[in-house]
Parts: C-alpha cells; structure tokens; sequence
C-alpha cells in the first residue's frame, strides 16, 4: 500500500485490511472523540485511500476540518498541531484498551497527518521523539509552499482580487473567533454558598456570606452560583463541577466564628471542613469579622485553595483545554522544572486557540515562558511572555492573573516601574491574595525599595499565618543586606525544601567582606 507511506519499524497492512480498520475504527463506539476530531480522522482516512496523501498539511486540514479562512497561517494558530496531538493521544489510549486484540492499528505519525496502518502487535510509528518547534516549522513550510503553488496558478488580477479578500476576511475572521470562543474542555467551577446562624446572628452572617461572595470572586478561580443557576443541558460532565460550601455563624462577646465545609455535588462528599475564630478583644468588630472572611475565602479559592486542589485531582488528560490547564499551568511555574514548564504549554496554546479572549490563559503561558527562559537561559521567551501578559491585561483589566503576569514578564525584561504598578493594581483588585501581594514585595524589595518591600512580605505573612516563599526570601535578603546573617539562615531554614537557601547564605556571609 504505497499511500500508507509507512516508516522503518511498522509491519505495514494490505490495503483491503486498512480500509476494514479505519472503517471499524470510525464505527466503534469505544473511541470516545468529539465530532471535531472524527471529522479530522475521516479527513485524513479517505485522503490517504484515494491517492491524495501529499495534500494533507496543516492548511488544508484547517481549511477543510476546521473551518478557518483563507488567510489561515499555520506559523501563528497552532489550532491542527494541536489537535493532532489530542488525537494522537485518543487513538492511543483507544488501541490499549484493546489489548491483544489481533488486527490492524490506525498511526498519525508526529511531524505529520497523514495515517499509517500497521499491525497491532507492532510498536508505534517513529516520530515521537519530534519536537513540537520541529513539527510546527515543518508544517509552516509546508503548508506556505502549498499555498504558493496554488496562488500561483491563479490569473494576477484574481490574485491581487484574493489578497485583499483575504485581509478583510481575516480582521472580520479575528473579531468573530474573539466573540465567539470554541467550546472549552473544562470551565473554572461553580461554588455556592449557604448560611445557618441563631436568629440574633443572622443579619451579621448574611452580611458575612455578602463579603465571603465579593472575596471569592475577586481571586477569579471560581464562579458563584445563583440559587436559580442550573447546570446547562448537554455539557459533558468533564466540563464544570459545582462546590457547595455550607457555614454557619456565630458570634459571642469576645469572638466571631465561622464553621464552613466544602462538598463536592457530584459525589455527596465533604472534602474538607474547618472552623475559622477571630477575636474582637485586640481590634474592632468589623476587623474582626474582615480578617475572617478573606482567611476563609483565600482557603477556598485561593491560589493553592482547596476548590484549586480538588480540581487538579480531577483525572483528566494532559491535553485537556480550559480551566484545569490554567490551574496545571500555574503549578508548573510554582515548580519551575523545565519539563513541567514544556508539559503545560500545548494545552495552554490550545486553549488560546480556542478562545483568543481567554485571560487566564493568556497569563497563564506569559509566566510559563518567563520560567522556560530562565530555566533555559533563552531570552527570546520573555518578549513572547510580556507579549501575552499585555494582552491578557487588555482583554480583562480586571483580572488579578493578567496583573501578577505583567508583574513578572515587565519585571524580566527590566521594566520595574511598569512591574510595580501592575502589581500594585492587581492587589487593588484582590487584597486578600497574599501570593501576589509577596511577589510585589518581592519586586519592591529588589527594586531598592526595601522598606516598603519589607512591609508587604509581612502584610503578606500576616495575612495567611504561615510562610509564603517570596515574601520569606525578602526577609531573608532584608536580614542579609543588614548584616544579621544568624537571623537570615534562621529564615531560609523555614522555608519548606530550603536547603539550598540555607547554604547560599552561609556562603554569600563568608564571603562578604567586613
């Protein structure tokens, strides 16, 4: 079967065999794909059986699969590599399923699109190990010598007449993909809340409930439901959860209290339950009550809150798009591994993709790649990152993700005012984020404006109780720079893991000169 175009290391199938499969392949209701992806499959099925194998690039298959224009540019909208990958990864886990099953297996080959037949017992086709730079620049080149060739058989005036249909139709094509974003795998999650108290606490615990909904929302990592919110029929269950968090008030002469338990609606289960005190002997009532409510909301739906957490337990895969990419997303920049880095880009690009609109994923990727950068030493990552940073800030100025991002990639490329003021702005917007309000301490502090630096890592600690690693390195530099070198190593040795700031202290101490 000359089409099947079959490497070294497949045993390849008769022709009359690849049909049979890919035709079974496509029946079965065991492969669990969207429409999307069984109309690509089906695209490059028939194009490899009726001799059209060398058509099939990255344009025409967005041309023909997905519905782009004609100005569609393969260098710049990743949306075929994309879901080539997710493809690629469907088909796989479908043909382990089948286990020793005899017959023939469907390959998509990285680096490529077009399918290759080969019998089940033989590994999978080699390219797997291709970058996936290597892939989009082979694929862009591809795809601009595709279009070239048929551009140039057109008449010139059809040509100049096509340019500029082309142009118009990709600034209308920019503006309708931003208004209407492809559905996303999985949305942030609803969290409702509801209050129990004494009839004499009751006025004072909806009022709390009114400003733990204020709080919630501003960290933008949930959404509130309403009491008349219903879940949207024919949403795939994978694709928003609900949270129900039950509280009840209370208050005495000397205290207000909050008892809360988080449940996850779709299993009954309390996945967590705590009682939160503050005392009104030290300080007014009112600041009393304040600090309750931004300690219980930053538990919730904080960066690392518990809503977070339980969603990152979610058992989805790694090209899953939308929220949960976001949230791998922003722990792969908390980790800073390289590979944790690399593994979270494509589904953040695939979000993009999806929804040029999508801040948190915009945000997201700027601090992916100003982590890569560092980690790699490649500076060209900071401008992709600032790149996305402002453009996150455009598309939600609200948004305390878009802030913190241009906080890092503006601090990065040496802007340290503009970093400054957008982390300012973002714990305007969110006072209760004590993680961005230690990075900003954190800018300040290396910025030679170490009083005020100082101040907000301990605004910052103060706010959660416990150690937060940016707020705790300026501390740490702070005692340094004075000389009190005892009081820095002490510091460094709170820090979880913080070996390796310990002895960077001890060392930098020695050599100090006196």
């Amino acid at each position: 079967m000359a089409a099947n175009g079959v490497s070294s290391g497949g045993q390849a199938v008769c022709e009359s065999e690849a049909r049979s499969e890919a035709e079974r392949l496509l029946a079965d209701p065991r492969l669990h794909v969207s429409d999307r992806h069984r109309a690509f499959l089906r695209y490059i099925v028939d194009a490899v059986f009726e001799g059209r194998g060398d058509t099939v690039k990255a344009y025409s298959i967005a041309i023909d699969v997905f519905n782009r224009p004609a100005s569609f540019d393969p260098s710049s909208d990743p949306i075929v590599r994309i879901e080539a990958t997710r493809l690629r990864e469907t088909l796989a886990k479908y043909y382990e399923q089948l286990g020793d099953e005899p017959g023939a297996r469907l390959d998509i080959p990285r680096g490529r699109y077009v399918p290759v037949f080969v019998e089940r017992e033989q590994p999978r086709c080699p390219g797997d190990d291709v970058s996936d730079v290597k892939e989009d620049v082979v694929a862009a080149a591809e795809d601009a010598t595709a279009l070239r060739f048929t551009v140039s058989r057109k008449p010139y005036a059809a040509i100049a007449l096509a340019s500029l249909a082309a142009i118009a139709l990709a600034g209308a094509y920019t503006v309708f993909r931003a208004a209407m974003p492809l559905p996303l795998d999985t949305q942030k999650p609803f969290v409702s809340l509801s209050l129990n108290a004494a009839q004499k606490d009751k006025a004072a615990g909806e009022a709390a409930m009114e400003d733990l909904a204020v709080s919630l929302a501003r960290f933008g990592t949930v959404r509130l439901k309403s009491e008349a919110g219903t879940v949207r029929p024919g949403i795939d269950p994978i694709e928003q959860t609900t949270y129900e968090v039950r509280m009840r008030y209370g208050e005495d002469a000397t205290s207000v209290s909050l008892w809360w338990q988080v449940s996850d609606t779709s299993t009954g289960e309390a996945v967590w339950t705590d009682q939160d005190r503050r005392q009104t002997e030290t300080g007014t009532r009112d600041d009393a009550m304040r600090a309750l409510v931004y300690s219980v909301s930053r538990r919730i739906a904080g960066p690392v809150g518990i809503v977070n957490t339980m969603e990152l337990r979610r058992n989805l895969p790694a090209s899953t798009t939308g929220n949960i990419c976001v949230l791998r997303g922003e722990f792969a920049v908390e980790q800073r591994a390289l590979a944790t880095l690399k593994a979270a880009r494509p589904c953040l690009e695939a979000t993009i993709a999806a929804d040029p609109a999508d801040a948190d994923a915009m945000a997201t990727l700027a601090r992916v790649f100003v982590w890569t950068g560092r980690t790699t030493g490649d500076d060209n990552y900071f401008g992709r990152g600032l790149d996305l940073a402002n453009r996150a800030a455009t598309a939600s100025p609200a948004s305390t993700r878009a802030a913190l991002a241009q906080l890092a990639t503006q601090y990065q490329v040496g802007q340290n005012d503009a970093s400054i003021a957008a982390g300012r702005r973002g714990v305007a917007l969110n006072p209760e984020n004590a993680d961005l309000l230690a990075k900003l301490s954190m800018a300040l502090f290396l910025s030679g404006h170490w009083e005020e630096g100082v101040r907000l890592a301990k605004e910052a600690t103060d706010l959660v109780g416990q150690t937060i690693r940016d707020a705790n390195f300026v501390m740490i530099l702070d005692a340094y720079r004075q000389g009190n070198y005892a009081e820095a190593v002490f510091l460094a040795r709170q820090v979880p893991g913080s070996r390796y700031a310990d002895d960077r202290v001890e060392a930098r101490r020695h050599r100090a000169p006196r």
